[in-house]
Formats: C-alpha cells, structure tokens, sequence
C-alpha cells in the first residue's frame, strides 16, 4: 500500500496537479497571447482560476512583460497548465522562440500564430477550450490545420534542412483558418497549401471540401489519403493514392477529376513556392539533400515536378 501511495504521488507531480490548498495563491494560466505594436511588448493571460478573467500586461521588451507578469493581483502566476500561445507574426523571430524555450520547462503547448489585434481576439476567445475545440473540429474537417507544438516549431527553426512554421487563425464571428505562416521567410500560405504540406508530411489522411460542378455545389471527402516521394533524374515524383466519396451524388466520374486536380495544382503551389522563396516545409527537398548532401535550392528549382493522384470511388463508411 506504501508504495502504490508513492507512486501515485510521484504521477500526480509529473502529470502538474497542482494542491486544492496552494491555488488561493496562484494565478493558473491555461491560454497566452504575445504581441508587439508601437514599440511595445503586450502579454495577455487568461487565469483560470479567476472566471477566466483575462489580464494585460505591457513593457518594453520580452523579459520586462513577463517579469511584470511574475505576480497577478498578489498571487503568483503559475504556467505549469500553460496548453495555448497564440503569437502576433510581428514576434515571431529567433530571439522570441528562445525567449520562450528559456522561460518555459514544458515546451509541449500548442502554438498559433495570428495577424489580427489579440487585444481585439482575447476578448473573445481566450480559453484553452476555444482554441483546442476549433482545431479538432477543422482538423477533422477540412485538415486546414493540425495540433503543433512549440517543440516541434523551435525543433524546425534549428534544423538546417527544414523551415519552421506555424498554423495561422483569424477571426470574424468564429475562429477561422488562414493556413500556414514560415517566420524565417514571414511568408503565407493558404489553406489549400497547408492542406498539401500536412498531406506530404503524413500529417492528414482525410479531409472534407466543396467543389463547385455544373452550378452544383457538392460536398466532397478524400480519405485514406497517402503520399509517397521520390527524387530521380531530375524529377520530383509524387504520388497520392486514396478514396472518394461524396453524400450529394452517387456519380463521382466528374467530381473526382476535379477533386484530383485540384489536390495536384495545391501541391504544385507550395512546391513552386518553396523553389522560388528558398523555404522548405514540405521535406521534399530532402530527397535531394540525401543526394548531395547539401541544401541546393539551384537544384530543387530546376527539378521537374511529376504528380500522379489515384482516388478510387469508394462509399465512406461514416460509423466505422
């Protein structure tokens, strides 16, 4: 009994329980916000424990905001909860991901990035609950955008090979997604892109879309979707084998074709953007860089790209 008591003390501190007792002196924070504007840092905290009240702190730098943060209406704060950091792009730089990889012990939290005021989104949405729902329910959906990680961010901005980015979000009335942003090359990428790059990462295997058919508008799901590359004779080939199905019509001949080609001219723009701004996210590059051992983008220019989609019409069993 002694030592399943220890045992379940040592998991309780591992997993971050935090004592019933000890959060009377805590500020719990769950969801972050990292801004700068007019030459001013803005953090923005949403403590738990306190009816999801959100607090705004201001300074000159990176270590003045959160040294200001260090205490919240006399209670510590406390980021061992910490699971979201939404960052404005105008923070996204090297110094700020090892700000943050130095300020942290857990690096495991979801990251966002945005290009809207967060004054003007922490208003609104500024629960771990907002954010985690809206990405399951869009990864699920339309696959525009995945869990990432700050580990796996500030892992890809140390890597010689591979480029780091972030799934970007706005708003309206709802959470929207607005694709993919690269900090290194403060670059964009829509969601049909970043569909691409999830897809040839092996990220997503499924995804619902609209297509637009004799002036029909038909829902669409790819699934079980697979990509494989390879890199020979100057050519990058690339090859997506799947199924097909749609609940709004029984012949998929046209629907497929046009499903198809577009997956493909997805793909061709994130690859001929990747060729032409010197980024690399979708790995394909590396099938060159295995060859030379080296990173030559000259190279990966002049590549032909070969891309050969094979979706089979296939009824989607929705309760499997």
């Amino acid at each position: 009994m002694k030592k399943i008591i220890i045992l379940l003390i040592v998991l309780l501190i591992f997993l971050g329980y935090t004592p019933y007792n000890e959060l009377n002196s805590l500020a719990v924070i769950d969801t972050l916000g990292i801004e700068f504007t007019d030459n001013k840092y803005y953090l923005y905290l949403n403590v738990i424990n306190d009816d999801n009240k959100v607090y705004k702190v201001t300074g000159d730098s990176l270590g003045e905001v959160f040294l200001k943060a260090r205490n919240i209406d006399n209670k510590k704060t406390y980021y061992k909860h910490l699971e979201v950091v939404i960052f404005n792009t105008n923070t996204l730089n090297d110094n700020t991901l090892n700000f943050f990889k130095d300020e942290f012990t857990s690096i495991d939290y979801l990251v966002l990035a945005t290009s809207d005021n967060l004054s003007d989104l922490f208003n609104k949405y500024h629960k771990r609950s907002d954010y985690k729902s809206f990405i399951r329910k869009e990864k699920e959906s339309s696959a525009s955008i995945i869990n990432t990680t700050f580990k796996e961010v500030l892992s890809s901005s140390l890597d010689d090979v591979k480029d780091s980015f972030l799934p970007l979000i706005s708003y309206k009335d709802n959470l929207i997604s607005k694709g993919v942003y690269i900090p290194s090359k403060d670059i964009t990428l829509d969601n049909g892109m970043a569909r691409a790059n999830y897809l040839l990462n092996g990220k997503i295997d499924t995804f619902n879309t609209k297509i637009d058919l004799d002036n029909k508008s038909y829902e669409v799901i790819l699934y079980d979707l697979k990509a494989s590359t390879k890199y020979k004779d100057n050519t990058i080939k690339i090859k997506i084998t799947g199924n097909i199905d749609s609940p709004d019509s029984n012949d998929l001949t046209k629907l497929k074709k046009k499903a198809s080609k577009m997956l493909e001219n997805n793909i061709k723009e994130l690859l001929n953007s990747e060729k032409d701004n010197k980024y690399n996210i979708s790995n394909t590059i590396n099938h060159i860089y295995l060859r030379k051992r080296k990173l030559d983008y000259n190279t990966y220019k002049n590549t032909n790209i070969n891309i050969d989609i094979n979706l089979l019409e296939k009824e989607k069993n929705n309760y499997d």
